[in-house]
């Protein structure tokens, strides 16, 4: 038995795949949206790439048409990762100096 026959004989393995798949993604926007309100204005990417690759996955299924749910998707991960790399390349905006 293949893991493609395992899939088609129970339905329930790709479903809680997507609820997994959709928590981690909730939680990663959630993080992002943290991060980006305490200032970090790069992570804003990373929320709209989450929420780019949450409308390909859950309405993808059943309402978008194949390219537009791959177009979503991979613009939500792209999105978030862009976002990353501008904050690890940018680094946090600079504090102003103290007065001394």
């Amino acid at each position: 038995m293949t893991p493609l026959d395992a899939a088609a004989a129970h339905p329930l393995l790709p479903t809680f795949a997507l609820i997994g798949l959709v928590y981690l993604t909730c939680l990663g926007g959630i993080l992002a949206a943290k991060l980006a309100w305490r200032g970090r204005s790069s992570y804003w990417l990373a929320v709209l790439g989450g929420f780019f690759f949450l409308i390909g996955t859950l309405w993808g299924r059943g309402y978008l048409s194949g390219g537009a749910t791959f177009t979503f998707g991979a613009a939500g991960i792209v999105l978030a990762v862009f976002g990353v790399a501008l904050d690890l390349i940018f680094g946090q905006p600079g504090r102003p100096a103290a007065a001394e």
